[in-house]
C-alpha cells in the first residue's frame, strides 16, 4: 500500500551554502574624517596660526634697505584616545556542534571576530556622528543652521538646497582659503534630495519620467564638491533579552529625537592626512604593541572550556578645523 504522504520521510537538512544576517552595509566614519594610524599616547598636532599666512605684509624695499619682516605662529592640539574594547567567546561545544555533518554553516571562531569587529566599528561611528552634532562649525551653532525642510521642497521655488551649498561654500572660503571638496548627507538628507523637484528639473528639464533620480554623481556636480557620502547606519537601542528580540532602530547620523529630519555637512578633508594640510577632522589611533591600529587578543578560559576573543583600539576622533566645515539641520522636514 503506498504512502499517504510521501513527504513525510524526508529529514530536514540544513542548506550549507546560504545564511541569514542582518549588519549595517557600511559605516562612513573613516570617510568623514580621516584616521591617521600609528600615533604614540600624549602625541600633539601641530598647528599653524592661519592669520599670518593671509595677511598682505610684502611691501617694496627700497636699494640697500632691509625686507619688511613677518612672523607666523604656530600652536598645538593634543590627542586624547580613549580605548574602547569587545569582547565575546567560543565553547568547545559550539565548536564541536558546527562540525557535525548537516550541522549550520558557521564557523564559530571567524563569527566571532567579525562580531567584535563590528561592534567597535559602530561605535566609532557613533562617536564620530556625536562629534559631528556637537560641534559648533563656522559659528552657526552646535547641531547646525535650521534648514527647515527646505532641502527637496515638493514646490521647486521652495527648495533652498542650492542656496545653502552657496551660503556653505561661501562662509568656507572666505575663512579659510580652501573650497569644500565633500558633502555628507544622513539618509533622510538624501532621500529627499534625490527626488528633490527643483534638482530634477536641472537634470530632466525636457521630461521628467518614473526613472528620473537625482543621483550622488548628480548632486556633486550640482554642490560643486567632488564627493558625497551618505550616512545610513542604525543602531539598536532595545533593552536585551533572553530571547535578544528587541529591536528599537535609531538612525546614527540624527540627533535624539529627530533622527528623521534630515542632516548636511558641507566641509574640506585633504586627500591623505600629511603636513600642512587643513581638515575640519581627523581620527587618530594609536599604535598598538604589534604596530597595527587594532589588536586582537585570544585566551583559553580552561574553567567555561572556552576561548575569548577580545578586540581593542585607541581613538581619539576630533574636531580639527572648525571653519573648514558648515552643517545644517532639519534639512528634510522640521
Amino acid at each position: 500500500m503506498p504512502i499517504s504522504d510521501p513527504n513525510s520521510l524526508i529529514v530536514r537538512g540544513t542548506l550549507q551554502n546560504v545564511s541569514v544576517q542582518y549588519r549595517n552595509a557600511q559605516y562612513v566614519a573613516d570617510d568623514l574624517f580621516p584616521i591617521i594610524d600609528g600615533v604614540h599616547k600624549q602625541a600633539k598636532v601641530a598647528k599653524y596660526v592661519k592669520g599670518a599666512w593671509f595677511r598682505d605684509e610684502a611691501e617694496v624695499r627700497a636699494p640697500g634697505s632691509p625686507a619688511s619682516v613677518g612672523e607666523f605662529r604656530m600652536g598645538t592640539h593634543n590627542l586624547d584616545p580613549v580605548n574602547f574594547a569587545h569582547a565575546t567567546m567560543v565553547t568547545d561545544e559550539e565548536r564541536e556542534a558546527a562540525n557535525e555533518p548537516g550541522s549550520l554553516p558557521i564557523q564559530p571562531d571567524i563569527d566571532a571576530v567579525e562580531y567584535i569587529a563590528n561592534a567597535l566599528d559602530l561605535k566609532r561611528e557613533i562617536r564620530t556622528a556625536a562629534l559631528l552634532h556637537a560641534t559648533d562649525w563656522n559659528g552657526v551653532g552646535a547641531g547646525g543652521e535650521d534648514a527647515a525642510g527646505g532641502w527637496g521642497h515638493a514646490t521647486a521655488a521652495s527648495d533652498t538646497f542650492l542656496a545653502d551649498m552657496k551660503t556653505g561654500r561661501d562662509t568656507i572660503l572666505a575663512a579659510t582659503g580652501l573650497l569644500p571638496n565633500t558633502l555628507f548627507l544622513s539618509y533622510p538628507a538624501w532621500s529627499a534630495l534625490q527626488i528633490a523637484p527643483a534638482l530634477l528639473d536641472l537634470m530632466y528639464p525636457q521630461k521628467i519620467d518614473a526613472n528620473s533620480l537625482i543621483t550622488l554623481p548628480a548632486l556633486a556636480a550640482l554642490a560643486q564638491v567632488e564627493r558625497v557620502i551618505v550616512g545610513a547606519a542604525v543602531k539598536n537601542t532595545a533593552d536585551e533579552t533572553v530571547a535578544d528580540d528587541g529591536w528599537t532602530s535609531v538612525n546614527i547620523w540624527g540627533t535624539s529625537g529627530s533622527e528623521t529630519k534630515g542632516v548636511g555637512f558641507l566641509y574640506y578633508r585633504p586627500a591623505a592626512p600629511g603636513l600642512k594640510q587643513a581638515s575640519a577632522g581627523y581620527q587618530y589611533r594609536l599604535k598598538k604593541k604589534n604596530g597595527a591600529g587594532r589588536i586582537s587578543t585570544t585566551w583559553r578560559e580552561n574553567a567555561r572550556h572556552a576561548d575569548m576573543y577580545d578586540s581593542e583600539e585607541d581613538v581619539d576622533i576630533s574636531a580639527v578645523c572648525l571653519d573648514c566645515g558648515y552643517m545644517w539641520k532639519d534639512t528634510a522636514t522640521t
